[in-house]
């Protein structure tokens, strides 16, 4: 959850290779355990709607829980990609206006975002056409490995299911894609094509091996490595295909197409320089402060051999912390465990991984990856978080950040607002915390916590920047690159790293912007309420709705805020 970015695998059947990709065609024939395409007729009640959509997109269904739709992938040719694009359109049409019940319009505007977020990815950006990594889902076995919501063998049950109708999909992928694509987009899918090829053979079958089960083993010999074969097969392709003729900026959505990305990502609409001032003021506002501190602050990292056990005392201490000084309301009892990064997952240096709100299994691991031993030394060293961004990691993955918000989000009012979650409030609630504690005293006695907290947002405000320019076309994949380097001070690989990610991730200015929406809702609630403000009241209020675009929710948190009884957080 929250951050929770799929292990690196990937598909495609094996043979010789084909002509570059026709035109969309007519229809294929769907395999038979594939979601086949219907006809865009939508139901009119909001929760119908939902259930309709899960059935086309059982993936999302088995992110929040829903195990029913264990073992089943969607139908990926182009006839239902199509098909799919249109039934979005006709739900948009459905849920135009609030509808005739005020108590469900939250609902019918969370489905409404969510549905013009896809529409705009499979009509406007024509991700399965312009994505390779759009497909890797079809490779997401670690749902089934990662929680104990059944027994194992059942589980090992349904990763056979999974890649048996996942290589009934596998044709699509390399059909699907232009002939013409961005060379860092498809740099990027060779290296995760080949993770999850290495995923499947090397880390799926000791799980499997461990139930000792003849019968599943002989099931699962027969769909695993052919499944690891076509991811590698798959690499080879792009590789070989579509990297020599990969153009430098394919990736870049332009003005008009960013903003609309912009407006269906938030819920409301930017101008460029109202958005550009926004990233550009808070750059310039953590710079100054960076730039202010860090020459008389010593940066200090703990041994590798003691970072599993540092981040342990840190969450009890920031969870302690938010109780102590009633930051926000933690709503169950609920333990998130700190582990090392398998080696399948290591992929980041520090996530949750939660079970989704519906899931029979409540396990959420606080992950972190140590250095490979087989680095250098100083490369070892340099790989562990300093203290002060542990923790301000900490607080971002678990209290009050992702862990605490996964919490609120299973107990949110109705089931839309416990699936329907977006990018800003998500991250933007983690990010925004890391400067609440500090702010409310959390690590002040030593300065490193500030300067870690302000080095981490520093990231963040670039990532900003290099959205608006990468996708505006005004700054290209070096000039961004240069940027994360000389203004937010990041080392020469994070920074080509984060430039990478910039052509395929333009909402990553999520994590700022939404910190800010909800430092400017705060502010202004402050000013409104005067005396009677909370902390814990407004939080409260704001995680009550789960984690739609902060927009959507501004005037409910507004009033429930204000209907607070006097005396009462």
């Amino acid at each position: 959850m929250r951050l929770r970015l799929l292990p690196l695998l990937a598909l495609v059947a094996c043979g010789p290779p084909p002509s570059p990709p026709p035109p969309p065609g007519p229809a294929a024939t769907a395999a038979p355990s594939a979601v086949a395409p219907a006809p865009p007729e939508v139901p009119d009640a909001p929760d119908a709607i939902l259930d309709a959509w899960l059935e086309r997109r059982p993936g999302w269904g088995r992110t929040i829980g829903l195990r029913k739709y264990d073992g089943r992938v969607p139908d990926y040719s182009r006839a239902s990609l199509e098909a799919h694009r249109a039934w979005l359109e006709a739900v948009l049409h459905k849920l135009d206006g609030d509808g005739p019940d005020p108590q469900r319009a939250l609902d019918r505007a969370i489905l409404r975002s969510r549905a013009r977020l896809e529409h705009f990815d499979l009509a406007e950006r024509r991700r399965p056409f312009t994505d390779p990594r759009f497909y890797t889902g079809l490779f997401d076995v670690s749902t089934y490995i990662d929680f104990a919501y059944a027994p194992a063998a059942q589980r090992m049950a349904q990763v056979v299911a999974h890649e048996k109708a996942a290589l009934e999909q596998v044709d699509h992928i390399l059909k699907n894609l232009d002939p013409v694509l961005s060379r860092p987009v498809v740099e990027t899918a060779i290296k995760a094509y080949r993770g999850y090829a290495a995923y499947l053979r090397d880390d799926v079958p000791k799980v499997v091996a461990a139930l000792k089960d003849a019968a599943l083993d002989a099931q699962f010999a027969k769909t695993n490595g052919v499944l690891a074969q076509a991811a590698d097969d798959i690499a080879d392709r792009l590789q070989n295909d579509w990297l020599p003729r990969a153009s430098a900026d394919a990736h870049v959505l332009g003005t008009e197409r960013y903003l609309a990305f912009v407006e269906a990502q938030e819920g409301r609409r930017y101008e460029l320089a109202e958005f550009r001032a926004i990233a550009d003021a808070d750059l310039k506002r953590n710079r100054d402060a960076y730039l202010a501190l860090k020459d008389r602050v010593k940066v200090k990292r703990p041994d590798k051999t003691a970072l599993i056990a540092e981040a342990e005392k840190l969450i009890e201490r920031s969870r302690a912390f938010i109780v102590d000084k009633g930051l926000v309301t933690i709503p169950s009892d609920d333990a998130c465990t700190v582990k090392e990064t398998p080696p399948y997952m290591r992929y980041n240096a520090a996530f949750l991984n939660m079970a989704g709100p519906y899931d029979p299994a409540r396990e959420a691991y606080y992950y972190i990856t140590l250095p490979d031993p087989t680095w250098p030394a100083a490369e070892q060293e340099a790989y562990i978080f300093p203290y002060g961004v542990l923790m301000s990691t900490s607080v971002h993955e678990v209290y009050p950040g992702h862990f605490l918000h996964g919490l609120w989000i299973r107990k949110a009012k109705t089931r839309i607002q416990r699936v329907g979650e977006s990018y800003s409030f998500t991250e933007g609630w983690a990010h925004y915390t890391e400067q609440l504690m500090v702010e409310e005293g959390f690590g002040e006695d030593d300065p490193q916590n500030r300067l870690g907290q302000l080095s981490d947002a520093l990231l963040r405000n670039c990532r900003f920047v290099a959205s608006i320019g990468m996708h505006t076309g005004e700054m290209n994949l070096e000039q961004v690159a240069e940027l994360f380097e000389t203004q937010c001070f990041q080392d020469k690989a994070t920074a080509r790293e984060q430039a990478v990610r910039a052509t395929f991730d333009p909402g990553f200015f999520a994590y700022t912007l939404g910190k800010l929406q909800i430092l400017e809702l705060r502010g202004r609630l402050k000013a409104e309420v005067g005396d009677a403000f909370s902390l814990k009241a407004f939080h409260d209020a704001l995680l009550g709705f789960g984690a739609p675009p902060v927009a959507l929710i501004a005037d409910r948190v507004a009033q429930k805020l204000k209907e607070q009884p006097k005396g009462k957080p």
